[in-house]
């Protein structure tokens, strides 16, 4: 019986570390067992409900556990929130060269370019539980604010984020679009979503096609109205 004893002590260890829930979390996300169902950050059919700040929401949650909900300062820059003076709106700009948008999941890092200059670059995060898409889309719904919300409660990864700024939408309900719950840009975090810092989101909301008339929350991108072209690789 003793002889055992080393192996029955290494199987001991092993399935300690197989339930220690972080370690348990990176295996079964990674071998896609989680059971975590949630591939984007909103289901595509409903946004058209989306848009408006909601008032009444107090709490965020991120990975299981509260985090501080800047419901104030999201609120203000919702509301003064302008154009850009800076570039023209659209999807060209003045000398008729495309806007797009080039997001790189090796980099972790968003450029956009007009023709072939770059007029934006910040870190960004992609998706760490679930993959962000690749290839060649448009963004083809925009919202000011929308509630975000997935993950499992059993892994630690279950999110609940109310007025997430700035979504524009490339790809079903796949965003590129702010978030205020961290600041670990450059490395991916997300279920999916392109994480982006609050202020350089905001400017590219503006940048981007569609564009959004004053006084207006949500919009679908249309033959008059175009969505910017977002290339993911």
């Amino acid at each position: 019986m003793l002889r055992f004893l080393p192996l029955l002590m290494i199987a001991a260890v092993l399935v300690a570390l197989v339930n220690y829930v972080p370690l348990k979390r990176e295996i079964v996300y990674r071998l896609g067992i989680s059971g975590d169902n949630t591939l984007s950050c909103c289901d595509a059919e409903h946004l058209s409900k989306t848009g408006d700040f909601d008032e009444s929401a107090s709490v965020a949650i991120y990975d299981n556990e509260e985090v501080s909900y800047p419901k104030t300062s999201l609120a203000q820059t919702l509301k003064t929130t302008t154009i850009s003076q800076t570039h023209v709106l659209g999807t060209t700009n003045a000398a008729g060269q495309e806007k797009w948008i080039d997001v790189s999941l090796d980099e972790q890092k968003l450029r956009a370019y007009e023709g072939d200059t770059v007029v934006m670059e910040f870190p960004i995060s992609s998706g760490k539980w679930a993959a962000t898409p690749k290839g060649n889309f448009n963004i083809w719904y925009k919202t000011r604010a929308q509630v975000m919300s997935g993950g499992s409660k059993a892994l630690g990864t279950y999110y609940y984020l109310p007025n997430v700024p700035h979504n524009m939408f490339f790809y079903q309900g796949y965003a590129i679009h702010g978030a205020y719950w961290h600041n670990n840009f450059g490395q991916p975090m997300s279920h999916g979503c392109v994480n982006s810092p609050l202020a350089e989101v905001a400017e590219l909301f503006d940048w981007s096609g569609p564009v959004l008339p004053p006084g207006t929350n949500a919009l679908r991108a249309s033959v008059d109205n175009p969505g910017t072209r977002v290339v993911v690789h």
